[in-house]
């Protein structure tokens, strides 16, 4: 009986062990999700300019108000919460993750700034830092950065809870949408992409996700690779730097060069992230390596250059790194096109889907193999094999280390959430020969250096023809997955010319053309390109949708038919067969296509919501609700399926329902999208009623008149933030102008030509308005378009917009006009007076200085810089150049004068980097300071002090200049100063040679070419006085001492 009893209490000891072991798991806790307005401290953004941007931009406008001065403003947050972390949304600041904390330590793991401070860093300016940016559509800091995006809240059937955010992105009308999932039991949260191209064409195809993280307490990048990949595709080794030796993982050991890029990759893995250890604290980014390969470190840099900016961007919280995941391996630009490493389109109608995990890190002295189970680290230090695992769900199974195939330790573990399991070993052997797992497939890591080690190639032949027809086809192809229309249309132009037959080049330019709305010249090349493969499925897919917008039927069927061959394309050709039949209101057939083109992408939001469409018209309402759960659950922001419900129960509720939920930034685009959705689909009823549910606008008006068969009323309409750029809406403006000929309509076709680049039939519509229009915004646009063409009316139309509107940006206008040609005194007659009157406006004080500067009135520009403060654009470094001007051309008129002491008093002064003007100093060794040192060698020489002049000409030699993260360390006119100095050493020779490895190394530098020409006296060469600097307008003045 004793032995009953022992054994009993051994038992319920070991039953009370185990259930304190697992009192995380009997707690599965619960994730709760709310809403509620907070305040922060906010610098916010202001002044929308009402003038389009006639860049890639367009139609986005920018915001340039920006402030010093701070207002206590109420934001709109969404909170996540479970036991261990607590996730923070403003759907009102792109959607972005504001942060997330660990409970335990209250401490978050992804950067918080206390400080809504919006600064003119984004597309469109205004860009806060921290948290995770969402990035979508041609390029970072999208136009939907700082702006406010649709959003749901949810709670799941797994307990879990969401938050979907999104928009439709005007640049490409795609529409993206992200889901946070935060579940009860889990120590992560899930961010689940769904962005789908919701038009017949490729589009481009740009996605980051931009993580914001503190870099004090000694932060270490754990990002598994072998090389980094720059903005240009340039590569070096990773993770130390081979030139200084410096282990450029950790951040505090970046303290050299400027701001850092680092695009890693070299081993197939899905993490990333970083450990503070100080903090021992941590984070871990982890998605499958198909989903996200791409792994960015972003630094501003560690000397003024970079640290300038975390005042700029926060109040309380320090300076900030990046650290991003991105779908390509780098974010490619300039000569990325002659390397590996390029973009790539959205194919018509594709969707993609990924999912990422993030989480925080305890104790565990950083990590070496993390996914969404947790991260383990394992040391081998001072004899002994240190284990460490932070789990970021329950964990209930065995750990194992191996040496080869010996077992060296085995345990089982139970494990709750954050709760750090650590444990070593004794250990002398082989520490690359190491296998950890934790139970059979959970998680694996080996020490073995080469253990997922990609062999991918990093460079492009050294023998490729970049000039053949397939290189400029690519050149081509690159710009067009950039936006970059004209010059893809020249490139391409230019790969037919040398090979009229290069298919490749013939379909891009038939996409071109179609896109550019000139469908005549793309059937001729889609038709050329048939000519020789009649069967290429991306031929027939272009040739049928040409013909479907140009009205021949049959032939579009034909196209899309055969285009169903090819994998690719198929979906998308059965889509348009889809249409077509819709169209012609023969519902059995449409309802096929659609059904088969969801058979091949069960992900076509596109052809779904013809099915829900179809059915509904069947009287079929059971399947098109049933359609409509499937699109809802996919994406739970389709405003479609809200407004098919609408049509389907037709009250108040289910109408409100709908237009409740659109609540970004420009609300009217999403109700025009949807209305032009149903038009393209031959619903011309139900066009009409989405566009009486929309926020009047031109292009409501312009719809609602064209659907209905009327004049456009031109009273009611406000000319003010309306910038169409939808195919559709060309052909209904061409439409309105056979019967209405007023100015509006011109100006609005004109800027759809613009955007299509043609060019000229833009300038003849705008041009053929007159002077009729009282709208300031028309005026500014002629004149842009009229630049370089017809300058006399191209001032007379700043002047007019300027009498109609005489705020800052037509003053800005009016002065940059005058500056542009030379007319100084006239652009001081705008500046100073209105500076004078707006001392706080550092917008228009640049230009006056400016102004001040090229009418060399050199003192005067100097004072109003000492006191001018200035809000920087990202990368901008004007403030400091005017500054650097204005102290070294005093020095020159001192030199003149024979006082040399007082001009080096002056050079000296151009050293500095006063902080007012926005921007910060690089370290010493980055600074291309050759014209002082030759200004500085000149006075000495002056003042017969040889030799401290002679030191002055070895610091210039020794300069070497060179480009990091695109942005290059050196001023390109002062190479005339090395070639001038090896002249003074008596090595004239090497100054020719030096000049000629310089036009070599930096080949598009005109200011070099020029340096060589000013050397070798060659009066032949001419530099244009807009392609001059201010380093060159010094040296122009050094020369006629």
């Amino acid at each position: 009986m004793k032995t009953l009893n022992t054994t009993f209490r051994i038992l319920l000891i070991l039953t009370l062990l185990v259930s304190v072991s697992f009192s995380g798991f009997s707690q599965t806790g619960k994730a709760i999700v709310k809403e509620y307005n907070q305040t922060y401290t906010t610098y916010p953004y202001s002044d929308p300019s009402p003038v389009p941007v006639l860049s890639s931009l367009y139609p986005y406008f920018r915001y340039d108000g920006f402030t010093d001065t701070p207002v206590q403003k109420e934001w709109k947050v969404v909170e996540l919460e479970n036991d261990y972390i607590k996730v923070l949304i403003f759907p009102e600041v792109g959607g972005k993750i504001w942060t997330a904390i660990e409970k335990s330590t209250n401490q978050p793991f992804i950067y918080y700034n206390h400080a809504v401070k919006f600064r003119d860093v984004a597309m469109r300016g205004p860009y806060t830092s921290g948290g995770l940016e969402l990035n979508y559509g041609i390029i970072g800091h999208t136009p939907n950065a700082a702006t406010p995006v649709d959003y749901v809240i949810q709670n799941n059937d797994d307990s879990s809870v969401s938050c979907i955010v999104g928009v439709l992105d005007l640049l490409t009308r795609s529409n993206w949408r992200l889901e946070i999932r935060l579940p009860n039991d889990k120590a992560y949260f899930i961010t689940k992409t769904f962005w789908y191209n919701s038009t017949p064409v490729s589009q481009p195809y740009y996605h980051w996700l931009n993580g914001g993280y503190k870099s004090a307490g000694n932060l270490e990048f754990i990002f598994p690779g072998t090389h980094y990949v720059g903005h240009g595709g340039e590569y070096a080794r990773w993770p130390v730097n081979e030139n200084n030796g410096q282990k450029i993982s950790f951040y505090e050991e970046n303290n050299f060069g400027g701001y850092k890029s680092y695009h890693v990759l070299g081993k197939y893995a899905g993490f990333a992230g970083g450990y503070w250890h100080d903090d021992k604290f941590g984070v871990v980014r982890y998605g499958n390596y198909d989903d996200k390969a791409g792994k960015k470190i972003w630094i501003w840099g560690l000397s003024r250059q970079g640290m300038i900016w975390e005042k700029l961007l926060t109040d309380t919280d320090g300076q900030y790194v990046e650290m991003q995941s991105g779908r390509l391996f780098n974010q490619n630009s300039g000569r990325s096109l002659y390397t590996p490493f390029k973009y790539m389109g959205f194919a018509p109608y594709a969707t993609d889907i990924w999912t990422e995990y993030f989480y925080p890190v305890l104790k565990t002295r950083g990590y070496v193999e993390a996914n969404e189970y947790g991260a383990l680290n394992l040391k081998n230090e001072d004899g002994y094999l240190k284990v460490y695992f932070s789990p970021a769900q329950k964990i209930d199974d065995n750990l194992e280390i191996r040496e080869g195939q010996n077992v060296l330790y085995s345990k089982k573990v139970s494990l709750a959430p954050m709760k750090t399991f650590a444990d070593s070993i004794r250990f002398n052997g082989n520490a690359e020969n190491l296998t950890v797992t934790v139970g059979v497939t959970k998680l694996t890591y080996s020490s073995d250096p080469q253990f997922n080690v990609i062999s991918r190639p990093l460079a492009a032949p050294d023998d490729f023809d970049w000039k053949s027809a397939y290189g400029l086809y690519l050149e081509g192809r690159e710009a067009m997955d950039q936006k970059m229309y004209p010059h893809a249309e020249e490139k391409l132009k230019a790969a037919i010319k040398l090979d009229h037959n290069h298919i490749p080049s013939l379909l891009r330019m038939a996409e071109l053309k179609l896109r550019n709305l000139q469908y005549k010249e793309a059937l001729e090349f889609a038709t050329r390109a048939l000519s020789i493969d009649t069967h290429d499925g991306e031929t027939n897919y272009y040739y049928g949708l040409v013909n479907d917008r140009l009205g021949n039927i049959t032939d579009a069927k034909d196209g899309y038919s055969i285009a169903t061959l090819s994998s690719e394309y198929r979906s998308a050709a059965y889509t348009g067969l889809s249409r077509l039949y819709l169209k012609e209101n023969d519902y059995a057939r449409a309802l096929g296509y659609a059904w088969r083109a969801v058979d091949y992408n069960r992900y076509n939001i596109e052809a779904l919501q013809l099915q829900a469409v179809i059915n509904r018209k069947n009287g079929d309402i059971g399947k098109a609700e049933s359609v409509l759960k499937t699109i809802l659950a996919f994406d739970p922001l389709n405003h479609f399926s809200g407004f098919e419900k609408y049509l389907m129960k037709n009250d108040e509720m289910s109408k409100k329902a709908f237009v409740s939920l659109i609540r970004n930034e420009l609300p009217y685009e999403t109700f025009m999208e949807l209305a032009v959705w149903y038009y393209n689909a031959g619903c011309t009823d139900e066009a009409a009623k989405v566009l009486a549910l929309s926020p009047a606008t031109a292009e409501t008006e312009y719809w609602l008149s064209f659907l209905q068969n009327k004049k456009v009323n031109f009273e009611a309409i406000k000319p003010a933030y309306s910038f169409p750029f939808r195919w559709e809406l060309a052909q209904v403006i061409e439409k309105l102008l056979s019967s209405q000929d007023n100015w509006l309509l011109k100006f609005h076709l004109a800027l759809i030509y613009k955007d299509r680049n043609r060019i000229e039939e833009s300038v003849s519509l705008i041009t053929s308005c007159g002077d009729t229009p009282d709208f300031a915004p028309f005026y500014a646009v002629r004149a842009e378009l009229l630049r370089g063409k017809d300058d006399i009316q191209c001032e007379k139309d700043l002047k007019k917009a300027l009498s109609l509107d005489n705020q800052w940006r037509y003053q800005q206008y009016m002065a940059n006009y005058y500056i542009s040609n030379r007319q100084y005194d006239k652009a001081l007659e705008i500046t100073g007076p209105f500076y004078k009157s707006h001392p706080g406006d550092f917008r228009m004080g640049t230009i006056h200085a400016r102004a001040l500067l090229l009418s060399k009135k050199y003192r005067e520009a100097d004072a109003l810089l000492t006191k001018l403060n200035i809000i920087p654009v990202e990368g901008a470094t004007g403030g400091r150049e005017m500054y650097r001007e204005a102290k070294l051309m005093q020095a020159v008129g001192l030199m003149e004068k024979k006082n040399y002491n007082g001009a080096l008093k002056f050079i000296k002064q151009a050293d500095l980097w006063p902080e007012n003007l926005g921007v910060g100093k690089p370290y010493e060794e980055d600074i291309d300071m050759r014209l002082e040192n030759w200004m500085s060698y000149l006075c000495l020489t002056g003042l017969k002090k040889s030799p401290e002049a002679q030191t002055k000409l070895d610091v210039i030699i020794k300069f070497r200049p060179g480009i990091e993260n695109t942005v290059r360390n050196f001023l390109p006119s002062n190479a005339i100063i090395t070639a001038w100095t090896y002249e003074k050493m008596d090595r004239k020779d090497e100054g020719l040679k030096w000049l000629d490895s310089q036009i070599a190394a930096f080949p598009k530098s005109k200011l070099i070419e020029w340096s060589k020409a000013v050397f070798t006296n060659d009066s032949g060469f001419f530099l244009n006085e807009g392609d001059k600097d201010a380093n060159a307008r010094i040296i122009e003045q050094l020369m006629k001492l």
